[in-house]
């Protein structure tokens, strides 16, 4: 009889503690109007690709959209609206983002500017369009949608979603290009777990 060897890959204490500070700003910014007096946008965007940057293991990306997930279903407990078939078309912008953030801009790679900015757009501009055309096309709550109406209410949010989300990429940009210049913090952003 052969015998089965399970092994464990241990997690370094401080991706642990980077996963914790993070998951604490996606519960700052998500609920902010239920957990604190401040009303910071939501920074899930933002947190994601970064924990895609720096987190890379998808044991990490299932416990950061488990949080998504419980938040929201507090807060919509707390509204009373039921999760709707569109609600998996926004989790699926949040995964995305994760792996735009792990595969494009992992390393070195993560400081260009003409390749941050680029996949930071795209990001927005994608999660946008798949959230906002997912709500307003399968959530049930107009009766019948079509695409000009659509059109017309992805123009309207525009700038409540992109401006806030971009000013958070900036400023996670920023942060990149800090841990890049002090060397006991770049290795969170050089290492590579695949």
């Amino acid at each position: 009889m052969s015998k089965i060897n399970f092994t464990v890959q241990e997690v370094p204490a401080k991706k642990i503690l980077l996963a914790l500070i993070l998951l604490f700003l996606i519960m700052l910014t998500r609920a902010s109007h239920e957990l604190t007096s401040l009303n910071l946008p939501d920074a899930s965007l933002a947190i994601f690709i970064a924990a895609g940057i720096f987190l890379k293991q998808r044991k990490f990306l299932l416990l950061f959209v488990a949080l998504i997930v419980s938040i929201d279903a507090y807060i919509i407990n707390m509204t009373h609206i039921n999760f709707e078939t569109s609600y998996l078309g926004h989790i699926f912008t949040y995964i995305f983002t994760w792996e735009l953030g792990r595969k494009f801009l992992s390393g070195a790679k993560s400081l260009k500017a003409k390749l941050f900015f680029p996949i930071a757009f795209f990001a927005i501009a994608s999660s946008y369009i798949i959230s906002f055309s997912s709500h307003y096309f399968l959530s049930g709550w107009i009766s019948n949608p079509n695409f000009y109406g659509g059109l017309t209410f992805l123009i309207n949010n525009f700038n409540a979603f992109f401006v806030p989300n971009a000013v958070y990429f900036g400023l996670l940009y920023a942060i990149l290009k800090v841990i890049h210049k002090i060397p006991k913090l770049s290795a969170l952003n050089f290492t590579s777990n695949l």
